[in-house]
């Protein structure tokens, strides 16, 4: 058998193609109802199968140009959706003259079950009043864009909401930051500043410049090894030049003063 697949989804033609092909059919496409209009034209069909939501022509409006066909009317048609599943689209597409109505994704069998049925199923007679054809046409459209704005909205709000938990962090990070280089700042300024009194001498103490006493806030003059012991906790002792001068002055003075042997 000949089929027509009409999708505007190149990877869902493939994946039929592939699928009915293997099961002896031949296989034709089309990007929309306006392709599969000109390949109906040129080309032997035998069946359509086709989805709904298309751009330029979708397949309701496919569907009701092949059924007012005058060469076309008699062939079985399938609609092959995952957008219009409700139950007034499929009456809607009983109504316009669909052979069969299947949600995707449907298993092989079922596909092919519904090629062979429609295969000996007479078409369903388009009413001849259009405009209630024309009608329900409207309100099946109306329904699918009111449900596709329902969708893009949870869709924003989805990705506000994943938006919003990626920010946080980012926030919080960008706040450490901030306060690290504000402590960095603080410490440069304190190490500008001390550096400053360094070089500027600003911290020397007054020293006697006879006895070498310093003297602190409250006018007391003290030893430098007395100001040192309290100020830094440190030991004092002699340089090896002043250790040996004083070595051997204490061992003259002890030579000097000690008894004479009878």
């Amino acid at each position: 058998m000949n089929v027509l697949v009409v999708d505007d989804h190149a990877t869902n033609r493939k994946l039929l193609r592939a699928q009915l092909e293997a099961e002896g059919h031949a296989i034709l496409e089309a990007g929309d109802g306006v392709e599969a209009l000109a390949v109906l034209e040129r080309d032997e069909v035998e069946a359509i199968i086709s989805d709904i939501l298309m751009p330029n022509l979708d397949g309701f409006g496919l569907c009701l140009a092949v059924r007012k066909h005058e060469r076309l009317s008699g062939l079985p048609f399938v609609f092959y959706t995952s957008t219009y599943t409700s139950a007034a689209d499929m009456e809607f597409a009983r109504t316009i003259g669909a052979n069969r109505y299947l949600i995707k994704p449907a298993p092989m069998p079922a596909l092919i079950a519904a090629l062979r049925d429609a295969s000996f199923q007479a078409f369903l007679p388009v009413p001849p009043d259009e405009a209630v054809i024309l009608k329900q046409y409207n309100i099946a459209l109306k329904k699918k864009l009111e449900d596709k704005e329902i969708s893009l909205q949870e869709t924003v709000q989805k990705l506000e909401r994943a938006q919003e938990r990626i920010a946080e962090p980012h926030r919080i990070l960008e706040r450490k930051v901030d306060e690290r280089t504000a402590e960095l700042s603080r410490v440069k300024v304190e190490l500008r500043t001390a550096l400053t009194l360094v070089t500027q001498l600003s911290c020397l103490l007054p020293i006697c410049r006879c006895c070498k006493k310093i003297s602190e806030s409250n006018n007391c003059w003290q030893s430098v090894e007395h100001y040192v012991a309290r100020h830094a906790n440190a030991s004092h002792g002699f340089c090896p030049e002043c250790e040996v001068k004083h070595t051997v002055g204490l061992d003259k003075f002890i030579a000097a003063n000690s008894p004479v042997s009878p």
